[in-house]
């Protein structure tokens, strides 16, 4: 089950809504949203983001692919796609050519870029040639239906807060921190967003110097990356 612009949005809506079932949720299970939150935040900015879309670092395969997996299950696409698409951003930026820019193409289209603007994958052609993605990109339903049946029989609740409302919110804030990272058409940083999605919200240093891995002091991915390097 390959994903579509539609199956894509609808997973991303159901995510979104699933954040109002915390309401019920103990503090356990708060916790539990929380430590999946933070999986989920670092397999974007560390996997999806500084390592496939700028391969800004070199890793092994035991947590390039564990990171790969927990961007995988916030359902914004497979890494071929957002890879090419963000290439394209970071080519294009703040301009009229840019798939998503809060200037030019508004506050949902960049909100829903996965689904409403498509890739074009002559930016991923390095990506194409990959085994590994070319597996996540072909079974990819499959292993969020995988995940969603694994939780459930572990306890039903736990689709919502151990994976879908995680997911939802992290791909609120992340959609927040990119639409006001971009407002006014030059990148800028915000110190407690960029606190909150572990490094992502420091946007002007990473567009500045997009091949780097490290983002700010405080950048929790980017410390993450160098303990990785220096085992």
């Amino acid at each position: 089950m390959k994903p579509t612009p539609k199956s894509l949005l609808a997973g991303q809506v159901i995510a979104q809504l699933s954040v109002l079932g915390m309401l019920f949720a103990s503090p356990l299970q708060w916790t539990v949203a929380f430590a999946i939150y933070c999986c989920i935040m670092l397999g974007i900015t560390v996997g999806y983001h500084r390592y496939w879309s700028h391969y800004s670092f070199e890793a092994p395969k035991w947590f390039v692919y564990p990171m790969t997996f927990f961007g995988h299950i916030m359902m914004v696409g497979p890494v071929i796609a957002w890879a090419a698409q963000h290439r394209e951003h970071h080519k294009f930026a703040d301009t009229e050519k840019d798939p998503h820019s809060p200037a030019y193409q508004g506050f949902i289209r960049c909100y829903f870029s996965q689904v409403m603007s498509l890739p074009r994958m002559k930016y991923a052609t390095d990506l194409l040639r990959n085994d590994f993605l070319k597996g996540q990109h072909r079974y990819y339903w499959h292993v969020i239906l995988l995940w969603a049946v694994t939780l459930f029989l572990i306890d039903p609740y736990a689709v919502v807060y151990a994976w879908l409302a995680p997911a939802g919110f992290a791909k609120l804030i992340g959609s927040i921190v990119f639409v006001h990272s971009h407002r006014g058409g030059i990148p800028r940083s915000d110190h407690w967003l960029g606190i909150v999605t572990l490094g992502e919200g420091y946007h002007a240093r990473h567009h500045d110097e997009p091949w780097s891995w490290d983002f700010h002091k405080y950048d929790v991915g980017g410390k993450l990356i160098g303990l990785v390097n220096k085992l």
